[in-house]
């Protein structure tokens, strides 16, 4: 079932009234069988439940004896088990064929055509490991009840795009259901849309002409790729970040606060400072689980080095079972370790740039490389997406530049309009994009703002919401709406 479909909403609407009708005590399990029934949706993930299941209890049954037990081998060896049990499910599911095929060659496993992966198999496992490896390391109480536990891995609106969720934070409001606020509701319906617009409204209709250039990049030239490239990595954000901010809204509404996903990431002025603003419940959970108990940056500088290559690079794996995923995360990798290891001669050249003299100027440049950088690994990703050869896009950057700037621009609208998309609707795009990172910026205060209004203004700007919300997801492209007027 997806976020940004009208079946969806109805399912959602369904479950917040049912939600809010049964006593307090009652509401984790009225969302443990909303949430089963979520996943029980598709044909497919029918089928797959019992691996759902299998790994809420082995985790959950591991962290019970890590948690009452107190013999230290025993720890460890239920520690092992609830570690083997997500990353062998992870292997199984999702990486079986990547390993049969494009690294084994076929030689020790067989591929598999009937293979399918179970829905949200990346959030829920990170999430049953981050519980049974806090629990380990006493920072997390044990949880006595498997349905709360259940409701923990099993969430329905983070199921399918996150945010990764930590027990500590989600534990108390299990425990603790929320009465019903219309404050609150108000916010998580904005926030719902927010994030169709973002999606439907923006990324879809990018979507049209990324897609249209990256299914035939050998015969695209340089301007259109290059333009396609930078469109892709904010199609990514607003798409993404869009998806969660459904989420994250539609918690609230159930009462659940979520842990946020995205904090203005191309607002970095160095790409380690983008990575701790974009997909920050992934690169903390990388961070926690992975890159510190390896050293971190406590060790000697080749080991520091080898720590970040290996983070990024497990990081473009649980992006997707595809070669071009580990290339984009070993990319992102390859560029952190050089900034860090030029970290201090390029402070040193700062000084006599005559550019960086003035902040408001340093700063913009500063954001501009952030961005180049952070799109230069995109083309590996975009190519994962889209099934396109990455080395025949870098080759086509270089081509096709005759006539200079004028001429590169003329192809590109060309193209735009002839991926069909109105020849105005670059514009609202345009202004769209603008308003929405503007608003990012002052940490969603629009949201804060419109709560504070008065009672019929409120309601005015809700119901249109509601009407929006409806009017986006029965008609899907909004570029075909658009055209309708």
């Amino acid at each position: 079932m997806e976020l940004t479909t009208l079946l969806f909403l109805g399912f959602f609407a369904a479950v917040a009234l049912l939600n809010y009708t049964l006593p307090r005590v009652l509401r984790p399990y009225c969302l443990l069988a909303a949430s089963y029934l979520f996943y029980c949706w598709g044909a497919n993930d029918r089928l797959l439940v019992p691996v759902l299941i299998a790994a809420t209890l082995v985790t959950w049954g591991c962290g019970l004896v890590i948690g009452k037990c107190r013999i230290g081998p025993v720890r460890v060896i239920f520690l092992l088990l609830a570690v083997f049990t997500c990353v062998g499910l992870l292997f199984y599911y999702k990486y079986w064929n990547l390993f049969a095929t494009d690294i084994l060659g076929g030689t020790l496993l067989q591929p598999r055509t009937d293979m399918v992966t179970p829905l949200g198999l990346g959030y829920f496992t990170l999430a049953a490991l981050s519980y049974t490896i806090d629990v380990y390391k006493r920072r997390c109480k044990v949880e006595l009840n498997p349905l709360h536990y259940a409701l923990f891995v099993s969430f329905f609106p983070t199921m399918t795009t996150g945010p990764i969720e930590r027990y500590p934070h989600f534990r108390p409001q299990i425990h603790k259901s929320r009465r019903f606020s219309y404050t609150r509701c108000a916010g998580g319906a904005f926030r719902m849309l927010w994030g169709y617009t973002k999606k439907m409204v923006l990324a879809d209709n990018m979507n049209l002409y990324i897609k249209m250039v990256y299914d035939t990049p050998a015969e695209m030239n340089g301007p259109n790729l290059v333009a396609a490239t930078l469109l892709f990595s904010l199609r990514l954000y607003l798409d993404f970040s869009g998806c969660c901010d459904i989420a994250i809204g539609a918690a609230r509404i159930l009462g659940y606060d979520l842990l946020e996903n995205f904090h203005s990431p191309f607002e970095a002025t160095s790409f380690a400072g983008l990575w701790q603003r974009w997909h920050m419940s992934l690169t903390g959970w990388l961070r926690d689980y992975i890159y510190i108990p390896l050293g971190g940056s406590r060790c000697n500088v080749v080991r520091h080095m080898l720590n970040t290559l290996i983070v990024f690079a497990v990081s473009g794996l649980w992006h997707g079972a595809d070669l071009r995923y580990l290339e984009w995360g070993i990319a992102c990798g390859a560029i952190s370790v050089i900034a860090q290891l030029t970290k201090a001669p390029r402070k040193v050249l700062w000084r006599y740039n005559p550019l960086y003299r003035e902040p408001a100027v340093q700063t913009f440049l500063q954001r501009c490389i952030t961005y180049l950088l952070f799109s230069f690994t995109m083309v590996f990703f975009a190519s994962a997406i889209y099934n396109a050869a990455p080395g025949e896009v870098f080759a086509g950057i270089l081509q096709g530049w005759q006539g200079g700037f004028a001429a590169g621009w003329e192809s590109v609208t060309n193209l735009v309009t002839s991926s069909g998309i109105d020849g105005r609707l670059p514009v609202v795009l345009t202004c769209g994009t603008a308003i929405v990172l503007a608003m990012e910026h002052n940490g969603n205060n629009v949201a804060r703002w419109i709560r504070k209004q008065c009672f019929v203004l409120r309601w005015t700007v809700y119901y249109a919401a509601a009407v929006s919300i409806l009017f986006f997801a029965a008609f899907g492209q909004s570029a075909f709406i658009y055209q309708q007027f």
